[in-house]
């Protein structure tokens, strides 16, 4: 053995000192490119990323290409030198398909995580990312090793048609949540009247669905592909009157009779009889209802016409013309329990 190498020492020592050579200038050339990159973080700043990403796989990436130029201008067989050609490209492919995903994730949540993009939305697209990079890369690999990629083409082509298919309304939910999010014609808050007959408050928008609450409290999902195919009267987000300081800024009436058109039957009598001052036993006896009734119609009332007290209630209900005929004696106004 010893022997052996004291004979071949040339054909050790030549690929060796191309590894290390290449090793080296890897060294050097991840020095030299942070340099550069380090001078446009503040153009970018995007840049401090590529750099915590790329740091260590850039070096490990050069060793590869040493390992391989190595074993090629050895004395290896020409299908050893194949085989370990191929596993290397391979190993390079892998890193890279790891480290572009990494780096597409941080700079995606970096550059749309603090807007009003919902999160929901973010993670959908870094996953659509994450398999065209998985399905690219592993094209890429099988080339490598010579297998015939044309009808995984075929397959993959087939089956994103079939998805296509069995998930197009999650596509038009998509398309139409980015309507809604991005049009601002619906924000939360909004009370919002369906042609198909929902109404209710706006609390909740994603990019696959909306969800609306009713003056009962009930809440109404609706997918947004059938929310856009609906005829919507949206009357906004009521403003709060303001009384401080004894100021009254009341809104317009035209304004405040389209906003009660929103209320219930029964909402609209429980409003006028705040508006001559009832309690909320007055309303009960009044109306032939439970005094506890009475207090969720009232909270129902508040949260719908977006003001905080009866007192403001009761501007509405005069305003709108709902007050009517006193009913008995009329008692100081209780608090809303």
């Amino acid at each position: 053995m010893t022997n052996w190498l004291i004979q071949h020492w040339i054909y050790i020592f030549v690929p060796s000192l191309a590894f290390i050579a290449v090793a080296i200038f890897g060294l050097w050339a991840r020095w030299f490119i942070h340099k550069i990159l380090k001078k446009q973080r503040q153009s970018w700043v995007g840049t401090t990323f590529v750099i915590e990403t790329m740091w260590h796989p850039f070096f490990h990436w050069f060793l590869l290409l040493g390992a391989y130029i190595a074993i090629q201008i050895s004395i290896l067989s020409p299908n050893i030198k194949g085989l370990a050609g191929d596993g290397l490209a391979s190993l390079f492919a892998l890193s890279l398909i790891w480290n572009t995903i990494s780096l597409s994730e941080k700079l995606i949540r970096f550059h749309f995580g603090k807007t009003k993009i919902l999160q929901s939305l973010i993670t959908t697209a870094l996953t659509i990312i994450r398999i065209i990079i998985i399905i690219t890369g592993t094209l890429v690999i099988l080339q490598i090793w010579g297998a015939p990629t044309l009808p995984i083409i075929i397959i993959l082509s087939a089956s994103l048609f079939v998805i296509g298919l069995a998930f197009r309304n999650t596509f038009d939910n998509l398309l139409t949540g980015l309507e809604i999010v991005y049009g601002e014609h619906i924000k939360l808050g909004h009370i919002i009247k369906l042609g198909s007959g929902e109404e209710g408050r706006v609390t909740q928008i994603s990019w696959t669905r909306t969800i609306i609450q009713t003056s009962e409290g009930n809440l109404v999902i609706i997918p947004n592909y059938r929310l856009m195919a609906n005829t919507i009267v949206n009357y906004g987000a009521i403003e709060t009157i303001d009384r401080s300081n004894d100021i009254q800024k009341e809104p317009d009436t035209g304004e405040i009779i389209g906003i009660v058109d929103i209320l219930s039957e029964r909402e609209r009598e429980v409003l006028g009889l705040i508006g001559i001052g009832a309690t909320n036993r007055e309303i009960a006896t009044r109306l032939i209802i439970s005094e506890n009734t009475v207090k969720s119609h009232l909270r129902s009332i508040l949260n719908k016409l977006n003001i905080s007290n009866r007192q403001q209630a009761a501007v509405y209900a005069e305003r709108a013309g709902l007050l009517v005929d006193s009913a008995g004696p009329k008692a100081d106004s209780q608090p809303i329990q």
